[in-house]
Order: structure tokens, then C-alpha cells, then sequence
């Protein structure tokens, strides 16, 4: 897989993951003094998780490979629905 094939499918991988990585460290941030510790560590969990995900889509079109790479769409996918269960246990919390 060429370069730019790579860069056509890791630029919208990043943009999704910019568009919920910007908010939750954001959030994190300003709300920090408003919640107890739990949930301050559920939150720190899931903004990890989230720019996990931001870097496995830079790899995707920084790592060169001769074929899709889809292990590393599928821990995308991972990283995205363990920081939505996280955030769904923070909820409850």
C-alpha cells in the first residue's frame, strides 16, 4: 500500500478521533475540581484510551505496510468502545 492510500484512510481515522479526544481531555480539564476521585480516575482512563486511539490513526498513516492494516483499525475500534464503557461505568458513579 502506497503512502497515499495509507494517508486516505488514516486522515478521517484521525479527524474521528480528534473530534472525541479534544472534548474529553477538555472536560477532564475544566471539571476536575467539580468531581471526587473516582471519577477523576475513570476520566483519566478514558482520555488514555482515547489518544491511544488518536495515535494507532497517526500509525496508520505514518507505518508503511503492504496491505490494510487492520489490526490496527480494529484496536481503534477497541480503544473507542472501552472508552464507552467507561464512560457509561463514570455515569453511574
Amino acid at each position: 500500500m502506497n503512502a497515499g492510500m495509507r494517508w486516505r484512510i488514516a486522515v478521517p481515522l484521525i479527524g474521528l478521533s480528534l473530534l472525541m479526544v479534544v472534548p474529553a481531555v477538555f472536560g477532564t480539564w475544566v471539571f476536575w475540581s467539580d468531581f471526587g476521585n473516582t471519577y477523576r480516575a475513570l476520566s483519566v482512563v478514558i482520555c488514555l484510551a482515547l489518544v491511544a486511539q488518536l495515535a494507532l490513526a497517526v500509525s496508520i498513516g505514518v507505518r508503511p505496510t503492504r496491505d490494510v492494516p487492520w489490526l490496527r483499525i480494529g484496536l481503534m475500534v477497541v480503544t473507542f468502545l472501552v472508552a464507552c464503557g467507561v464512560a457509561a461505568v463514570r455515569r453511574s458513579v
